[in-house]
């Protein structure tokens, strides 16, 4: 055996990554305050401050402010999910000083020599130095067949360990592993695809490529009306300042920072902020049984005398820590007795072992199907399957052999494994809410069926054989079904796409190496509690928790975020609309703007800010809306078109300037007051108490436009009080036709 020294630990490469899973704090900062917009706020506080009303700067302590709070949050929830990140790393038995010790990837040094096994992703680059394995290279290279590699074959890292323990010497870490370079040339590695990230980049796209025209325009009218310096800036620089969603963003990317925070309390880690979105939309659950319905924690419940001597022995010859071997290597004394000639680990694929013994022909270990028996199974143990045990079968043929011939049936195991709390409570909800749920194993179909019944799952549902599935029954089946037993890893990918062809967000949980392809397939994937590295590398969220429950708080949370952010979208953009479709109309009717900067500052943080904050971190656990997109523009499209027409009617109407603007702020903030009542609804308590402030805050803010308007502010008349009464009613009721009915 050998072994690195302490001294050769100190003076070797360690395998630190160049590629973070998340921002770090200098990149946090950065994103969040050298943005375009905060750029263009910047140039046009710059131009208000020429005129030198300084009062109408105030929009840039309020984007100071929220970028304070972003900026905030999100080191915060990085901090959190770091500190959870070190709990899930997999851990790798390495050779020191004599002897065999456990170590973190990133401990893992030049020139290492380290032990693989069933289910480890291969942290470094590497070669073999004892030992046969196949690995599935899938990853990097896109072929999917296992690559069987032997003594003096390379690995490369980020491949999986499919079949097989071997030992190796590390010849690559850190920066100059294979993954890491395929990682830094490829800036699309790590993106996760999202609806909403890219809804933001359009909405954004399109304010941008309108912001300097409109600008110039607004300038060159001005001009061109006789207007002073003064009224040209102000009146530009409102219609530019309200063209700006500028805390959608932000708000966005620190509702996504806090949920993957708070699911990090109850010890469920997020590696891909944006699939937090992802949960709120999923239809079909895909769960693995081992580790998922089930703890993993198996148990022998029988073994007669000559399978359990049999076994002490051939299962001496593997070193694989899966939840079966654990249990029977507790269950038995394993020595080696035989002198063996070749072993072949276990396979998802196979699903079986062997081992060839010299003069002594060759032991098959594993299910009773692949065993080459063209007789059923006894019924006894048919009866066992059917309660949810789980049966492997010991088989002995004379020959040497690699695959099942001529089987002589020696006897069977009985296992047990014990299912999750919660499994029924969970099940029931996600049927109620319309989630599919279909259970996906390597295991015999009766035996799956009869743990998924006592977990809870629905009586009717549907158990199938995928060995016996044709290819052209296959879609059908897999459609129509909800349990399939002896399913392969390649089975398992080819099921996930079908359901997304079919039209479905599909995730899928999963804890071992024959679950990577379909993890990696799935739109969101879980990997369980002590799920193998491959399975952990290849997860959008990682379980440090063995609670089912966790997975009705995961889809919760994704449907608040996405809920929320749907609401208070269309408050943002609403300013947005009015903004752009009024800067338009006073170029071509020659009107002045109706807001200076410091009045859509008020208006945007009574009827946008404030309540979006507050909007944002409600629970809401409704179905997230099909048409997400359309029904954000459609309320933005109505609040902005009935401030516009308002503004327009007024403008038209009143006479005296001083009147028209301090009209049009009053429409301004009752419009924004429906509006955050109409995307609140339905009401409770905590929403009632956020109108009633904000209703106050408005207020306040009336008597302070009165100062801000100084010489220009003129008393409103009578008939002009009822002019204001009238088209609030209008106002109300047109947002009270066009709400959402539940």
């Amino acid at each position: 055996m050998k072994y690195l020294s302490n001294q050769d630990i100190k003076d070797c490469q360690r395998n630190i990554s160049d590629i973070k899973p998340y921002k770090t704090t200098k990149e946090i900062v950065v994103s969040n305050i050298f943005t375009f917009f905060n750029a263009m706020n910047l140039a046009l506080a710059v131009l208000v401050a020429t005129t030198l009303r300084f009062e109408n700067m105030l929009f840039l302590g309020v984007i100071a402010i929220n970028t304070a709070i972003g900026i905030f949050q999100e080191v915060r929830s990085k901090n959190a999910l770091e500190k959870l990140s070190l709990l899930g790393k997999s851990k790798y038995r390495v050779n020191r000083d004599g002897q065999t010790i456990e170590v973190a990837p990133e401990d893992i040094v030049l020139g290492e020599y380290l032990h693989l096994n069933l289910g480890d992703q291969v942290p470094v680059d590497a070669e073999v130095l004892e030992g046969n394995i196949e690995v599935d290279e899938s990853l990097l290279t896109g072929e999917s067949d296992s690559v069987f590699k032997t003594a003096g074959d390379k690995l490369m890292s980020g491949s999986n360990v499919v079949s097989g323990t071997c030992l190796v010497t590390a010849t690559a870490v850190g920066p100059d592993s294979y993954i890491n370079k395929l990682a830094k040339s490829s800036k699309e590695f790590k993106k996760y695809p999202s609806q909403l990230r890219d809804y933001m980049d359009k909405i954004l796209k399109i304010v941008s490529i309108l912001l300097v025209p409109v600008a110039i325009l607004l300038y060159v009218r001005g001009f061109s009306l006789g207007r002073t310096y003064i009224e040209i800036v102000l009146g530009s620089s409102g219609a530019l300042v309200g063209m700006i969603p500028e805390g959608l963003i932000l708000l966005v990317s620190v509702s996504l920072a806090v949920a993957a925070m708070k699911l990090a309390k109850k010890k469920v880690l997020v590696q891909e902020l944006y699939c937090v979105e992802t949960l709120a939309r999923v239809d079909v659950l895909c769960f693995d049984k081992t580790g998922t319905i089930t703890t993993g924690n198996m148990k022998v419940q029988e073994m007669d005398a000559n399978v359990a001597e049999k076994l002490s022995s051939y299962l001496a010859y593997f070193e694989d820590e899966n939840a079966t071997s654990r249990a029977l290597k507790t269950y038995l004394t394993c020595e080696k007795k035989w002198e063996v000639q070749e072993v072949g680990a276990f396979s998802s694929k196979n699903k079986y072992s062997f081992v060839q013994v010299k003069d002594g022909g060759t032991y098959f270990f594993g299910a009773y199907e692949f065993l080459g028996f063209t007789q059923p199974m006894d019924t006894y143990y048919e009866h066992l399957k059917q309660q949810g045990f789980r049966i492997l079968t010991l088989a002995h043929s004379k020959d040497h052999i690699m695959s099942p011939a001529n089987m002589e049936l020696l006897g069977h195991v009985v296992l047990s494994d014990e299912i999750k709390d919660n499994t029924k409570e969970t099940f029931d909800y996600f049927e109620s809410q319309g989630v599919e749920v279909k259970i996906i194993s390597g295991d015999n179909h009766v035996a799956v069926y009869g743990v998924a019944r006592k977990a809870g799952f629905k009586e009717e549902a549907r158990a199938i054989d995928m060995t016996k599935v044709s290819e052209q029954d296959f879609e059908r089946v897999v459609l129509e079904h909800e349990i399939f037993g002896c399913v392969t890893p390649e089975q398992k990918q080819k099921m996930v796409s079908i359901l997304q062809n079919a039209g479905k967000t599909v995730a899928m949980s999963g804890d071992g190496v024959n679950d990577v392809l379909a993890l990696k397939k799935a739109d969101i994937s879980f990997a369980m509690k002590g799920a193998t590295s491959a399975a952990k590398s290849v997860s959008n969220i990682v379980f440090l928790t063995d609670d089912f429950a966790v997975f009705y708080d995961i889809l919760m949370e994704g449907r608040r975020v996405i809920n929320n952010i749907q609401k208070v979208a269309s408050l943002f953009l609403t300013k947005t609309f009015f903004s752009i479709v009024f800067a338009i109309l006073s170029v071509v009717f020659g009107l002045e703007f109706a807001f200076i900067p410091i009045q859509f500052t008020i208006i945007s943080a009574i009827t946008i800010g404030i309540p979006s904050f507050f909007l944002t971190f409600e629970s809401n656990k409704e179905k997230v809306s099909t048409h997400f997109m359309r029904d954000i523009l459609t309320n933005a499209a109505i609040g902005g078109g009935i401030l516009v027409a308002s503004v327009l009617l007024t403008n038209f109407l009143i006479t005296v300037p001083g009147q028209v603007k301090f009209i049009c702020f009053l429409l301004a903030l009752f419009n924004g007051l429906c509006l955050v009542a109409k995307v609140s609804l339905p009401f409770n308590r905590y929403k009632l108490v956020l109108l009633v402030l904000l209703s106050l805050a408005a207020l306040v803010g009336v008597l302070a436009n009165t100062f801000i308007l100084q010489g220009a502010y003129v008393p409103l008349e009578t008939i002009q009080v009822v002019y204001v009464a009238i088209l609030a009613v209008v106002i109300g009721g047109l947002h009270y036709l066009t709400r959402r009915k539940n």
